[in-house]
């Protein structure tokens, strides 16, 4: 008996072989015979071959327990031998097992289901999903052929549609979806040589290839994956829902069933339709059904799931909710609905886009569906992350504890409007449907047609409207320039105009950003736009932006006033005089007496290093005072670099001491390979005696650099990332802004800084952010005796080295 995929018909080119000896008397001599001589030669061919040898009641007994042998059961097909034992075989298991306990089967088979993606990978859209085992994979596919086999003895198209199991068409989506898995399966072990499942960024790039997907407004490979996930999100939406439908139900008494009184009704926690038909003429009668399910914090039952997603598929179906008002004020309730129903994820959004009914009311969303961006820091397709944001802001709503959120839990309490943010995150990324960039100013004038068709007035939507045009503006000032500057924040001010679009584009930028990956909202982040917030908040209230400095006057005056251990007056003051205006603005007032400290301490050191615990979670406070002079920065980058430190934010700044110029440098860092562990006093000392060294010229850079190569060779090929040089001479009137986008690597920040050097440019401030692969580092930088760079050759020439230095490997 061929069993398994063999059995099935369906073998992958490096699949195992399984069979079964079906026989009487498995202990009679000659079988064993038999099955030696037919066994032994495959084994000397290579041929990898699963067996087992068993008579009919053995393996019906084995299958009441075991769920790999009940599957056995259904997937078996007669290679050779006497077919008498087979029929026996396939009667026994239907009278002792499928009849009489389908609904065990099936809850075995939802369980290692459930297992299954919880290993494999719960989400349709996982960046490096798992072709067989993920959800949505070959997999799947074979729990829901097993399920009808079960329960109707179903084992081929024709027996799906005359069962009533699949219409027509949902059985050739069925196929189209199969013959995309197995093609990608096939490729898949053709480019390993071996069985290999999972679909890696490399195997997408060459894979879309070979199946004819060009570069267009899209990327090919963004085009196949998106096709991928469509496929895949057909079979896993078909296998659920089949699991659900094939149990058999015991007829419910009349008086168990509550009439709703909308054209729904409840009974054993399920909310299903009184009369299904009228669907069809009733477009608003899914979403009272979800409505109550909202309310009575229900389950939609299986039948009423099969009738609203066979109905979302059809055309007419679908124009007719576009239309019908009653839809659209019940989904727009739905979409503002603060609670976690008792449905997939607690989100009744991510229900309604299975069904297809999101799609229905917005039709101009169905392209964003399994819509990917090829690269490491989207990790969610666009529609998912669409509703993830939207989740996200639900959950602030509700209080949840969210890391690194508290301020916007608040706002998000204070919000009088939440209509115009909960549509403008729905849609925040609707302008990728004609391509990545420029998304968000194209998104603002697609938006205006579908806010308008949902009801909103003409002041919610040009509301909406500015929401999705300036979606990331905030978290672009918060990482990438300095939140303490003037110029920053009086164009953010003026950007916002008032505190109510503040708010609500504070919320927005923060919800789109932490669900962008699980830690795309590093508590850093949160930090700085917090900061910006409360920056352009205090000037709103007060009329416009306060002088920085009579702003950092009143922190020294703070300073001196709170108790400095350790810090005679003197000593502080002389501190304070020493550091600019922009060090006091952007630190509290106990890191400023804690750096004092060090800074005295560290007075007659020709290099002093502390590292403390970071302010960041995970992180690592490293500061450094030595004589300054030409290039440090790229020197402290090298040893940073050496002992595998990764600096996450850098404030470079330089104090007068007598005649004396002191670099004081504060480095916010992480380390590879750890996470947050405790540095050993001593580990400072090494890094006080290294800097030491490298400065008397003991040591070059490249020996340190040396001392960490960065990715292995055997590293996973990764999607690449452009490299993109902005030197902006209009985003300061002191500084030359350099804005660095690249790959991420080890000594990037050292090659950056002796560009800069080599250019006589010194960093007054620089901002290290990276995203996923991707870094997006921030440079002010002044030329000597201060003062941006000048002229538009030496922009170009400073521009050239740059690409030149990021772009070497």
């Amino acid at each position: 008996m061929a069993v398994g995929g063999y059995g099935r018909r369906t073998l992958g080119l490096y699949s195992d072989v399984d069979v079964l000896f079906l026989c009487d008397d498995p202990t009679e001599p000659y079988v064993g015979v038999v099955t030696e001589a037919i066994l032994y030669p495959l084994w000397n061919l290579g041929v990898e071959i699963g067996h087992a040898v068993r008579g009919v009641e053995e393996t019906v007994d084995l299958a009441l327990s075991d769920l790999r042998t009940a599957t056995t059961l259904m997937d078996l097909r007669r290679i050779g031998g006497d077919a008498s034992i087979v029929e026996e075989l396939q009667r026994e298991g239907r009278r002792r097992l499928f009849d009489p306990r389908i609904n065990d089967l099936l809850d075995q088979l939802a369980a290692d289901t459930a297992e299954r993606h919880e290993r494999f990978g719960d989400s349709l859209y996982l960046l490096e999903p798992e072709v067989k085992h993920g959800r949505g994979g070959l997999r799947d596919l074979d729990v829901f052929r097993w399920a009808a086999h079960a329960r109707w003895d179903a084992r081929c198209a024709k027996d799906y549609v005359d069962a009533g199991i699949l219409l027509e068409r949902e059985v050739e989506a069925l196929d189209a979806a199969t013959e995309m898995l197995w093609r990608v399966r096939n490729l898949l072990h053709v480019r390993a040589g071996r069985r290999q499942d999972r679909l890696t960024f490399a195997d997408q790039e060459e894979i879309s290839v070979s199946l004819g997907f060009v570069d267009g407004i899209v990327l090919g490979v963004e085009q196949f994956m998106q096709a991928y996930y469509r496929h895949a999100r057909v079979v896993a939406q078909t296998s659920e829902r089949l699991l659900e439908r094939a149990r058999k139900r015991p007829e419910r008494m009349r008086h168990e069933i509550i009439d709703l009184g909308d054209g729904t009704m409840l009974s054993d926690g399920e909310i299903s339709f009184e009369k299904p038909e009228r669907i069809a003429d009733d477009p608003a009668l899914p979403f009272r059904l979800y409505r109550q399910v909202v309310r009575r914090n229900a389950v939609p039952s299986p039948a009423a799931r099969d009738v609203i997603a066979r109905h979302a598929e059809k055309k007419e179906f679908r124009r007719a909710v576009a239309l019908s008002e009653e839809s659209i004020q019940l989904f727009l309730s739905l979409l503002t609905e603060v609670s976690a129903p008792s449905l997939r994820g607690g989100s009744v959004l991510t229900e309604l886009h299975e069904m297809g009914l999101l799609v229905a009311v917005i039709p101009e969303f169905a392209p964003l569906t399994g819509r990917v961006h090829h690269d490491v820091y989207h990790v969610y397709t666009v529609d998912v992350h669409c509703i993830r944001a939207v989740d996200r802001l639900r959950a602030l709503l509700r209080g949840e504890n969210v890391p690194s959120m508290g301020l916007a839990a608040r706002l998000s309490a204070e919000a009088p409007r939440l209509l115009p943010i909960f549509v403008a995150l729905l849609l925040h990324a609707i302008g990728k449907v004609r391509g990545g960039s420029g998304y968000a100013e194209r998104g603002a004038e697609m938006v205006k047609p579908i806010a308008e068709r949902l009801g909103l007035s003409p002041a919610e939507v040009e509301h909406v409207q500015f929401l999705i045009r300036e979606q990331s503006t905030l978290y672009r000032f918060a990482t990438q320039r300095d939140v303490h500057d003037p110029e920053v924040l009086e164009e953010a001010l003026k950007l916002v105009e008032n505190a109510e679009r503040l708010r609500d584009l504070y919320l927005v930028n923060v919800c789109i950003l932490s669900t962008t990956n699980p830690e795309a909202m590093t508590t850093w982040k949160a930090r700085t736009l917090e900061d910006l917030y409360v920056g352009v908040s205090m000037a709103i209230e007060q009329g416009g932006i306060t002088a920085p400095g009579r702003m950092a006057e009143a922190v020294r005056r703070e300073v001196m006033l709170s108790p400095g251990e350790g810090l005679t007056p003197a000593v502080l003051e002389a501190f304070l005089e020493s550091m600019p205006d922009r060090y006091l603005l952007a630190h509290s007032v106990r890191a400023i007496l804690d750096h004092a400290r060090f800074s005295a301490e560290a007075a007659d050191r020709e290099v002093a290093i502390r590292i403390s615990t970071g302010p960041i979670e995970n992180t690592y406070a490293i500061q450094v005072e030595t004589d300054d002079r030409p290039g440090l920065l790229a020197d402290l980058a090298a040893v940073l670099a050496g002992h595998r430190f990764v600096v996450a934010d850098a404030e470079i700044y330089t104090r007068r001491v007598g005649d004396r110029v002191r670099a004081f440098d504060v480095f916010v860092v992480t380390r590879q390979g750890e996470q947050g562990a405790v540095l050993e006093p001593a580990f400072a000392e090494r890094l006080e005696r290294d800097v030491t060294r490298l400065l008397a010229g003991e040591a070059t850079p490249d020996q340190f650099l040396k001392m960490n190569p960065g990715a292995p060779s055997w590293a996973r090929r990764r999607p690449d990332v452009p490299t993109e040089i902005v030197v902006d001479n209009e985003a300061s009137s002191r500084f030359t802004v350099i804005d660095v986008f690249t790959k991420d690597r080890p000594r990037l920040l050292h090659d950056i800084a002796r560009t800069l050097h080599a250019h006589g440019l010194s960093i007054a401030l620089s901002k290290l952010n990276t995203e996923g692969e991707r870094v997006a580092d921030v440079f002010y930088v002044e030329v000597e005796g201060g003062g941006r760079v000048a002229g538009p050759d030496e922009v170009a020439a400073l521009q050239k080295a740059l690409v030149e230095a990021v772009e070497q490997r």
